[in-house]
Formats: structure tokens, C-alpha cells, sequence
């Protein structure tokens, strides 16, 4: 038996495992699963996942969540995938029905839609943006940031068609079950601190409907704190973007 040399063994190995990845890397093919395009407008929707990525500056993301109760299946027991002419993408959805998209090239989101185990016209998707920012992290300075990147983004990035699948926000919300946020920062060596005010009315939208509100503050950016103002959370502290 003839032995081959071992830079040329190693050679097929790596060939041999790049093959196999190539395998992997192909999505299964979900034949008892339909496509629905009327649950969600996937190839609009793809468009603004690539821009906000590319021009997101990485402050928000796209979470999207299903209604189980509409569909009158568990959140654990449905099955979606985003299916284009060229294969199929699996979404991995969590027990609170939260997942998210992938960004497809255009060309092939072109023929995408999502295909379910849901009866259709059952299956009910909703997006929401999601800060990439802990509270722990946040100053005035992320807020204008964020404020200037989402309004760049809805009113130059995307055109007129899409921009009601980018909702434009008004402020970043802080909410937390005691109302003591305060912005602490220096100036000319000193450390200064502010107490946040209550916003009359707001509430956070993950507290549910029969659950004690939160009290929640409002900051839009257009406050005269400087970029250095930082928010000190209270234990709990959630931030969210106000629509």
C-alpha cells in the first residue's frame, strides 16, 4: 500500500471538514411547513434589517414576537421558517415567543416569505426595537446618538414605503419599580448629580396590563445636561425606546 505524504493527507482532511461545514451550513428542507405571505411583509421587512445594520451603529436591534394566543398554539409548539425560492432559514423562537430575522442578500429575499405549522392567516408577528445599551451604560451622550441614527435612518436610509416598518422614536424610556434615577457627571472637577422626574403617564410596555405600573423618566436628547451626564439606575432599571 502506497502511503501519502502528510502535507497532502492533511490537505483532505481539511477538505474533507470543509465539505462537511458546506453540509451544515445548507438549511433542511421543511416540507410540512406553508407559506403564509400574508403573515408578514418579510421582503420590506429584510430591507430594514439590512440598513439597520449597516447604519445602526449597533444602539438598536429588531426583536419580533409571536401571539400564541392567536394562534391558539404554544409559542414552544410553532414552527417558523423564512423560506425563499433557494432554501430555508430556521428560526429559533424562545418560550416567551421572542426570535429574530435573518438578513437575507436582496436577491433573495426577493422571493421570501414565511412558512409555518400555523393555520393560515393565524400566525401573528410584531417587531419592536430593543436598545443594544444597558442602563449601567447609557448617558446623554447614547441618547443623542440614538436619536440622531434613528431619525437618519427612517428619513434618509429607507424610503417613503418602508419607513412605518421603522417607527420613529420620540425619547429613550427608564423605568424601575422605585422612581430614584439620577445623571451624575463632572464639571470643573466637581460631581454633580441630578434626579431624573417622573414622566405623568408613561408606563413600561413589557408590564402587563393587570401588574402595577412602573413609574418611568423620558430623556429625548433635547435636555441641556452635557454628553457626560450618566444615568445611575436603581436596581431593576429597564430601558426602552419610546415610539
Amino acid at each position: 500500500m502506497r502511503l501519502l505524504p502528510p502535507l497532502l493527507l492533511a490537505l483532505l482532511a481539511l477538505t474533507a471538514r470543509a465539505q462537511d461545514a458546506e453540509t451544515v451550513r445548507l438549511p433542511p428542507v421543511s416540507t410540512d411547513l406553508k407559506r403564509d405571505a400574508s403573515a408578514f411583509p418579510y421582503k420590506q421587512m429584510n430591507t430594514v434589517l439590512a440598513k439597520l445594520a449597516r447604519y445602526g451603529e449597533g444602539l438598536v436591534r429588531m426583536d419580533f414576537r409571536i401571539d400564541a394566543e392567536k394562534a391558539g398554539m404554544p409559542a414552544g409548539q410553532q414552527r417558523v421558517v423564512v423560506r425563499s425560492d433557494e432554501a430555508d432559514y430556521p428560526i429559533r423562537i424562545g418560550d416567551d415567543g421572542v426570535f429574530s430575522m435573518p438578513v437575507l442578500p436582496e436577491t433573495e429575499a426577493a422571493t421570501a416569505d414565511l412558512a409555518t405549522n400555523v393555520p393560515k392567516g393565524k400566525l401573528n408577528v410584531r417587531g419592536t426595537l430593543e436598545l443594544n445599551v444597558t442602563p449601567e451604560q447609557l448617558d446623554m451622550a447614547k441618547v443623542r446618538q440614538l436619536m440622531r441614527v434613528a431619525r437618519r435612518l427612517r428619513e434618509e436610509m429607507l424610503p417613503w414605503y418602508l419607513r412605518p416598518l421603522f417607527p420613529r422614536i420620540q425619547a429613550v424610556r427608564v423605568c424601575s419599580s422605585t422612581p430614584t434615577w439620577e445623571l451624575e457627571w463632572r464639571e470643573n472637577g466637581q460631581l454633580l448629580g441630578l434626579p431624573l422626574p417622573v414622566a405623568a403617564g408613561e408606563r413600561d410596555p413589557e408590564t402587563k396590563k393587570d401588574a402595577p405600573a412602573k413609574p418611568c423618566a423620558l430623556l429625548t436628547g433635547e435636555e441641556r445636561w452635557p454628553d457626560a451626564a450618566r444615568l445611575i439606575p436603581p436596581p431593576g432599571t429597564r430601558i426602552s425606546v419610546k415610539y
